[in-house]
């Protein structure tokens, strides 16, 4: 979940990674050190996908 610019834990709720409004992130572990779990979002462009993924294809 992004809130004002950080993807927070979705278990506390601790801002555990900036995000800018270019930001892509997609197959990268993101750690939060307070509850102690691994999390794998799917960011694209600032913003959390979730349900659908888009296709990425290589030319």
């Amino acid at each position: 979940m992004v809130v004002h610019g950080w993807y927070t834990c979705p278990k506390c709720h601790k801002g555990i990674q900036k995000v800018t409004g270019n930001t892509v992130l997609y197959g990268t572990p993101v750690y939060c050190r307070k509850c102690r779990r691994e999390w794998w979002p799917t960011i694209f462009m600032g913003q959390e996908i979730t349900g659908n993924l888009p296709e990425f294809k290589m030319k």
